[in-house]
């Protein structure tokens, strides 16, 4: 059994300090109540890209934005990320945390990632393939989708709206991936509605049961710019079970227990692989 907590927490605009202190007091508290696998949402240092949606308010003069955001982003190699393989190592979890990345040769150019850091350092990272609306004025999209080792499976990453593209869930189960995680950080108006409560439950539900992974959906809190984020965590296992959801946009931590058991048995309970035709969806591809 892996125990895996989704910190579904507000993340201050261009503050990385103060936003890093909270997250190490999240991977403490976590690692003391007995997580081994720890989720932080997207770009959990820098907060979202400004404006939120075309057209909308920022924070600061335009010109002064993107280099404001650099600056927040964090090094491969500063000390951000030096911390947190510290604590990694310290606590014993691995950690699965989205984050402004700074390039590590060309000043200016910043991409919206995920890293997997455990006791060993950095063990992977993701580089957010399809990009949000305005993410794309500032962020460098990635080009690669690859698995990486945890325990007794490997574990997949992507971000956010990469979710509505199919193909990169099954990309990482043909990988060998047991587990995803989509770490997001998904908004609407501050004061519309939600359109659909269970909207990443659905979500969620349809990238687990179609490739039989457990797929961890962790989401953040707050509001910035004239929206709110939707929060509304999940955790959902390979045949669409429910192991833990949060109902609401507030801060708070979902906990849950995987048993990659679970894999083999929906898998060959179902046939999902055995039953695929790759050569004929070839034709049309």
């Amino acid at each position: 059994m892996i125990a895996a907590s989704l910190v579904q927490m507000d993340v201050t605009p261009l503050d990385p300090s103060g936003n890093l202190r909270r997250i190490h007091d999240h991977i403490a508290a976590e690692a003391v109540a007995g997580a081994k696998l720890i989720l932080f949402p997207e770009l959990a240092n820098t907060g979202y890209v400004e404006p939120l949606v075309p057209g909308g308010p920022m924070t600061q003069p335009p010109a002064d934005y993107a280099l404001a955001l650099w600056r927040a982003c964090a090094a491969p190699d500063g000390p951000e990320i030096a911390a947190l393989a510290e604590a990694g190592q310290r606590h014993g979890v691995h950690i699965v945390i989205g984050l402004g990345m700074r390039d590590p040769l060309r000043d200016g150019v910043m991409r919206n990632a995920s890293l997997l850091i455990g006791p060993g350092g950095v063990l992977g990272s993701y580089v957010k393939l399809h990009q949000w609306q305005n993410e794309k004025l500032y962020f460098t999209r990635g080009d690669r989708i690859d698995t990486f080792p945890l325990g007794d499976t490997r574990l997949g990453m992507q971000i956010c709206y990469d979710i509505r593209f199919p193909e990169i869930t099954r990309i990482l189960a043909l990988q060998g991936a047991g587990i995803v995680t989509s770490v997001w950080a998904s908004f609407g108006g501050q004061d519309m509605p939600v359109a659909d409560e269970a909207l990443f439950i659905h979500r969620a539900y349809t990238r687990a049961t179609e490739n039989g992974v457990f797929f961890l959906s962790c989401n953040r809190s707050g509001s910035h710019g004239g929206q709110r984020f939707f929060g509304r965590s999940c955790a959902l296992a390979p045949d669409g079970t429910v192991l833990g959801a949060l109902d609401h946009d507030g801060e708070d931590v979902l906990r849950v227990e995987i048993d990659l058991s679970q894999i083999a048995r929906y898998r060959g309970f179902t046939g999902i692989w055995t039953d695929r035709a790759p050569e004929i969806y070839a034709k049309y591809l």
